[in-house]
């Protein structure tokens, strides 16, 4: 849902944030494109991401290079020799050291006017955007779920992303809360060449709710145009406890997706059973070109969330890379 909170003054909210002459020299191109303010913003916000991936290598070198203020990452997972080949910032030193310290260190050498480190810290309160990255639905007792960091993130009021990539597939779900606030530049005929800058609102659900939201799906054939089938399975797997890490045949994961969806007016028709099988045979598995792509759409949506200029996905993006499309449905 999406609603106008101001008129077509066009007026810019108010903040009086600056930055040096030294980072509109760094950050010139992009500040051409989003504006010393958007980049102001960028320069204080805070992230805290759990879990780390190939997919969260890509989104947090981005946010590096885009000046973010601070990224706290935290996965105490030991590096392995697998890691290697889908980590191209990790080597072979760094097998059995941790994954959030590894990626740390890589990532501050990228940009010194970035507080990138690693920390114990489980909860991840007191940060501008939580990120859970290849959490799902738990299953791994040193990361916490996405749903139970989605809650806790509702209760502190911070914006929260959960996203994953695996082989050829992927996602991004985001919630920010009931009322997030957003800056859309737009064109009113006659005065095309000047944009009209208005202050918006829209609405967002947590996860759980989205994850087993009832829904009118009518005619298939239209739905699937409107709800892309991959997306169902994304829930799925993202509310998965067991799921995490290990490989799934293809019955495993259809009994798991016609769970998921019984009773929600979702029939087995609109999943199609020959992508079920091809989500089982990527689930478990890393693909460096699939992760590159959601991890870079993903640093995108943090950086409308941070800077508050564009609308973030409400709420899903789902990603096939055997066909190319990546669609975004409300759900």
């Amino acid at each position: 849902m999406v609603s106008r909170v101001t008129d077509a003054s066009g007026s810019k909210p108010s903040g009086g944030h600056e930055i040096s002459k030294d980072e509109v020299a760094l950050y010139d191109r992009q500040i051409r494109l989003w504006g010393v303010e958007s980049q102001a913003r960028l320069r204080k916000a805070s992230v805290y991401v759990v879990g780390v991936t190939a997919t969260t290598l890509e989104m947090a070198k981005n946010l590096v290079l885009s000046g973010i203020g601070r990224i706290a990452l935290h996965d105490p997972r030991e590096v392995t020799a697998e890691d290697l080949e889908t980590q191209y910032y990790f080597g072979a030193d760094d097998v059995g050291r941790p994954r959030d310290a590894v990626l740390a260190d890589r990532l501050a050498v990228l940009n010194p006017l970035v507080d990138v480190h690693s920390t114990d810290d489980t909860v991840g309160v007191g940060y501008d955007l939580v990120v859970a990255v290849g959490t799902g639905g738990g299953g791994d007792a040193r990361l916490p779920a996405s749903r139970a960091v989605n809650a806790r993130c509702r209760d502190a009021g911070v914006p929260f992303i959960a996203a994953d990539a695996f082989g050829l597939f992927g996602y991004i779900f985001a919630d920010c809360l009931d009322s997030h606030q957003y800056v859309e530049e737009q064109t009113d005929g006659a005065a095309a060449d000047e944009p009209v800058r208005r202050l918006l609102r829209a609405s967002y659900k947590p996860l759980d709710i989205s994850c087993a939201a009832a829904m009118d799906i009518g005619n298939v054939k239209r739905a699937v145009r409107k709800y892309p089938p991959l997306v169902f399975i994304c829930q799925a797997l993202a509310s998965c406890a067991d799921c995490h890490g290990k490989q799934l045949s293809e019955d495993e994961l259809s009994s798991i997706v016609r769970r998921s969806i019984q009773g929600r007016g979702i029939p087995d028709s609109m999943v199609d059973q020959a992508l079920i099988g091809r989500v089982a045979a990527s689930w478990a598995t890393e693909y460096v070109p699939c992760a590159a792509v959601v991890g870079g759409t993903l640093a995108q949506e943090v950086l409308k969330i941070v800077t508050g200029k564009d609308m973030p996905v409400n709420n899903w993006f789902a990603y096939d890379a055997l066909s190319g499309d990546g669609i975004q449905c409300c759900i």
